[in-house]
Formats: structure tokens, sequence, C-alpha cells
């Protein structure tokens, strides 16, 4: 998701890549500009290319993706999201007798089919040129902006122009970008874990069936070293944290080396400037049948700032006699603990109802990833920080007065884990130390 600067974003990159692909064909030096074409005046070059967004339509596929985002009672339940595709014409100016307008029209033309999606890598360089869209995120959002040629026939170019009121008509082009999803900076309140489903917390089985001769990952359950043997497995815990034991079955774990590997989503591209670089954990022969690798997360001092919450993807690595092989992809979410809250219950409110907690977490939380706070009906974003090791602070304004609530850290859309599993046979409750009283 992103928030109201991405289709700024998307018009300032795609700027950048016209302007960089007409430079890139030889004709010399070429301006850019961006909105409605306009012929190039006394002063100016004859060399430019347009860029203007003239239309944005709901994006078909996706448009109704997230209804009903309001309950019968007209509260909020869903962040609303707004899915857009943005039309763009591209206008090229220069000398007819040399053919530049062609010339800088099929380097563009070259340069977005051979790259059409828009990476994050320019939407940074786009932000970096643009100082008044330095709040998007448009560069973390999952779904990535792609663009493609538009077939309009000559009649719906001709209409067009004919908007342009005295502009004569340049060579142009048509390209869609989509999807673009802007999310609404309002939220409803987050549902809490379920603690059990359905009778006897027995749940769904399934069973592939997969007859490769190479390896395959299957599923993950995540739980506790004591797990091991267990028949059958208690539940798996929804996410990871630091410290968790994942049993990871499938087929065909053999060989002489096996290697469980951990690529964050979001921080695994190398030009990331908080590039991470993928874990890999070796298993030892104890802890690995043909059908079954058990291996555990760190949770060391080095795992503190070598780790990020939030999604991962796990693969198992096996090697054989020199040779490789890689399984499918599992997604896995790790999840912030929560170690400390402050002040100690019961937190009294100001003058104002107003309230502040102060959270301490695991992994740690660096200020350019987004934290938000969940307490009741209500999500606050942390406060503002520099380094990784500021606690996360929250202000509640008007502060509710709860008791015994549970308390959640969101981190790039991970939730931490608020309960705990006791007993025998294991049941899941919440955890004492993820509540808080507010008077």
């Amino acid at each position: 998701m992103s928030n109201h600067l991405a289709i700024a974003t998307v018009t300032a990159a795609l700027g950048r890549i016209v302007h960089a692909a007409a430079e890139a064909s030889g004709v010399g030096s070429v301006s850019l500009d961006f909105g409605r074409p306009t012929v190039p005046g006394d002063g100016q070059t004859s060399r430019k290319v347009q860029v203007y967004l003239y239309q944005v339509s709901p994006n078909a596929a996706l448009r109704n993706s997230d209804l009903p985002t309001r309950g019968p009672d007209g509260k909020l339940v869903e962040r609303p999201q707004a899915a857009l595709d943005l039309h763009y014409l591209l206008a090229f100016y220069g000398s007819q007798q040399t053919l530049e307008p062609e010339r800088m029209l099929g380097a563009v033309a070259r340069n977005l089919h051979a790259r059409p999606l828009l990476s994050r890598q320019a939407i940074q360089d786009a932000i970096s040129s643009h100082p008044e869209l330095n709040s998007s995120n448009l560069a973390d959002a999952i779904e990535r902006v792609r663009f493609t040629p538009a077939a309009v026939s000559i009649d719906e170019l001709s209409k067009l122009w004919s908007v342009f009121f005295q502009t004569p008509h340049a060579l142009s082009v048509v390209y869609h970008a989509n999807v673009v999803l802007i999310e609404a900076e309002e939220s409803g309140p987050s549902a809490l874990p379920v603690l059990q489903r359905g009778q006897e917390d027995r749940g769904v089985d399934t069973a592939p069936d997969v007859r490769s001769p190479f390896p395959a990952l299957e599923n993950i359950h995540i739980g506790i070293p004591e797990d091991v043997g267990v028949d059958p497995l208690p539940r798996s815990y929804p996410s990871a944290q630091l410290g968790a034991y994942l049993i990871l079955r499938g087929t065909n774990f053999t060989g002489d080396t096996v290697e469980v590997e951990f690529r964050h989503w979001r921080f695994s591209e190398p030009n990331h400037p908080q590039f991470l670089v993928p874990k890999k954990v070796t298993v030892p022969p104890t802890d690995r049948t043909a059908a079954e690798v058990r291996v555990a997360i760190p949770d060391d001092v080095a795992a503190q700032t070598e780790w990020r919450a939030g999604p991962y993807t796990v693969s198992v690595i096996t090697g054989n006699g020199g040779k490789t092989h890689v399984t499918n992809a599992l997604p896995l979410l790790l999840a912030p603990r929560i170690t400390n809250i402050s002040p100690p219950n019961p937190i009294s409110r100001d003058a104002s109802g107003n309230a502040t907690l102060t959270l301490t977490a695991s992994p740690r939380v660096p200020p350019t990833q987004t934290a938000t706070l969940l307490i009741a009906d209500q999500e606050i974003a942390a406060e503002p920080r520099t380094i990784d090791t500021d606690p996360l602070q929250f202000e509640i304004s008007n502060a509710p007065v709860v008791t015994d609530a549970v308390v959640r850290l969101r981190v790039d859309g991970v939730d931490s884990i608020p309960f705990e599993r006791t007993g025998t046979p294991p049941r899941f409750q919440f955890a004492t130390n993820q509540k808080v009283t507010i008077t």
C-alpha cells in the first residue's frame, strides 16, 4: 500500500525514465516537461519530451477487493484502499528533418519494453530529485507498478489532442501504469488472534501429492524444541519470533549438506539502503530426515541487528556431489516481541486524558520501519526516532480507560504475539505481560 504521494511519485519516476531514454537516443540535449503538451517557444530548446497524466481510472481487477470496509453500524472494519490505473501521454518534439521525435520515441519504447516494472531504485531516484515527495512510501509497496503501451486508434488520439486548445499535434504515444494502490490514513480495530480452531482445535488437514525427484517444501510448523516427536503436533504459532523452533516438512531433503535460507521481502534487494544479507542456517544430520528439517531462529545479541521483523520467505537448499537444489519458497512472518512496557501498570492519564507508553522490542526496529501500537480500538503510530536503539514511544491522545487490555506492536504489517502456550494438552492464552491497565 502507498500514501497519497504515490501518483506524483509514479509521474516523477516515469519522467526520469523517459528523459534518460530520449537523451540516450543520440539527438543531444533534451528537456523534460510535465503537464499538457505545449509547443517549445522562444528561448526553449526544440528538443523536448512531454509527460502528461491525462486520466486516472479505477483498476478493474482490484477496485472492489477491499469491500466492505465498514460494518452495519457504520464503523470502519478495514482500512480502505483505492486501486487506480494511470494513463500517460508522452509527446516528442524535435527536428523533423533529422527524425529526432522518432528516434526519441524508439529509445523510450525500447527501454519501457525491456524494463516495464517500476523498480524501487527508480522510485528512490525520483524522490531524491523531488524533495516534495520525501514522504512517499511507494518504494515499500508490495504491488509494483507496470508500464504498458496502449493500443489507441487514430480517432481516440485525435479526440485526446482536440482538448489541447490551439496546440498542434506532435508525435506521441500512450502508456498505462497499473496498478497504484493508495491506502487511507484511518484504520479500524484489528481483530484479536484466534485461540482455537474448531472442535478440539483440530483445524484443517491437507496432504499435497508431490512426485518430483527434487526437494519440495510443503509446510512450516512454528513452535518450540519440545514439539519434536510429539504426535500430533501442537498447533503452530501464526508467526515466528527470534528463538522460534521451526519444523519444515516436505520431500527429498537429502544431500551432503542441507541449509535453510531466510530472505526478507523488503530488505533483500541489493540496492536497498538497509540491505540485509539472506540468512542461511546449516542443518546438522541429526536435525533432518528426507521429509523433515528442524531449525531454530537465532536469538542472540547479533540477531537483534541482523534480523528484521516483517515478512520473510523460507526455502531449503540441498547440496549433493557439487550440485545444489533449492526448494520452493514459503512465506514466514517474523513478529516483533514486546520485551518491556513502561510505565508499569496501572498507567495514569494526564490532565488532558492522554497517556504515553514506551516499548522495547526484539529484534530492534529501525526508524525506516513502520511501527504502530494496537490497543482497544486504536492504532497509534510511533513517535519519530533517529537510531535503532531508541525505544518506541507512543503518545495516546484521549487514551481509553481499560483494564488488562491486550497490546500489540505492529511492525511493517506484522503483529507481535500477545499470547503464550500453556498446559497439557497445550492451549493458548493471553500473556499477562502483554496487557496494560490505563486509569
